[in-house]
């Protein structure tokens, strides 16, 4: 696959660049998940008096050894990040993390650790944690009393955007309950849940469009009353049950 040619050709160089002490996947290929389309999610650890400004054009060049980033930009948002797309359209996310300071979730794959490093890397599956579960809980059905005051407005371009909220949060709660330790990833780990109500779901999303959202959110409630009821409404706050009984008998 094209990531394996990739990374025999970026670590030679990335191992050379000043303050870099290890590297490591992330993401599907580490966990054995990948296929053809799946991104590269490179870690590449700096010792902690290393500024990412003065070793960023030579991670760039180490990354284009492989061949040359048709484009690529810095971010940061749980860390500093290079995102990057090939001339293959290889997509690459280079993150650059300290020794002492990086997100330890997931599995990871260890490319190269001279100093061990990362045998302190304690790995944590993708499980929604209480505070996670309780919101999706309520903005499961929230975002259906949402759709219905759009709905009724004729805002028929954004009621889609409300069921599609709606089923991001439906999908981690029900892996909540079939597959918790992937339930952080929603919908891209939705082909895990039991293939019926993964059909349901598929269903949902085909035909929110601006002309059907109404039986969209039939089927939505159906599937709600039948899968996600029963482990919702413990979170469900005063009040809700009432909420809930509205859309259902209004829609479903």
């Amino acid at each position: 696959m094209r990531y394996e040619n990739a990374l025999e050709s970026i670590l030679p160089k990335m191992k050379n660049v000043n303050g870099v002490v290890a590297i490591f996947l992330k993401g599907s290929i580490a966990r054995g998940e990948n296929d053809a389309y799946s991104d590269l999610d490179l870690y590449v650890m700096l010792k902690h008096d290393v500024m990412v400004e003065t070793v960023y054009g030579d991670i760039v060049k180490a990354l284009e050894a492989y061949r040359k980033l048709l484009y690529k930009d810095l971010i940061e948002i749980i860390c500093p990040q290079i995102i990057g797309v090939y001339t293959d359209m290889l997509h690459i996310d280079c993150y650059i993390v300290y020794e002492n300071d990086y997100p330890q979730t997931d599995v990871i794959k260890v490319l190269y650790d001279p100093g061990h490093r990362l045998n302190h890397y304690k790995e944590q599956d993708l499980r929604l944690t209480t505070e996670m579960f309780n919101d999706s809980a309520i903005d499961s059905c929230w975002f259906i009393y949402q759709y219905d005051h759009i709905a009724e407005r004729g805002q028929h371009l954004w009621t889609t955007q409300m069921i599609d909220n709606a089923l991001n949060h439906v999908t981690k709660v029900l892996l909540y309950k079939y597959y918790p330790e992937k339930s952080l990833l929603g919908k891209k780990a939705a082909h895990h849940l039991p293939s019926e109500i993964y059909e349901t779901l598929v269903k949902v999303n085909d035909l929110n469009n601006s002309r059907s959202h109404r039986e969209t959110v039939s089927v939505f409630m159906n599937l709600y009353k039948n899968e996600i009821k029963s482990i919702v409404e413990m979170e469900w706050d005063q009040g809700f049950e009432d909420i809930f009984n509205y859309l259902y008998e209004k829609y479903a």
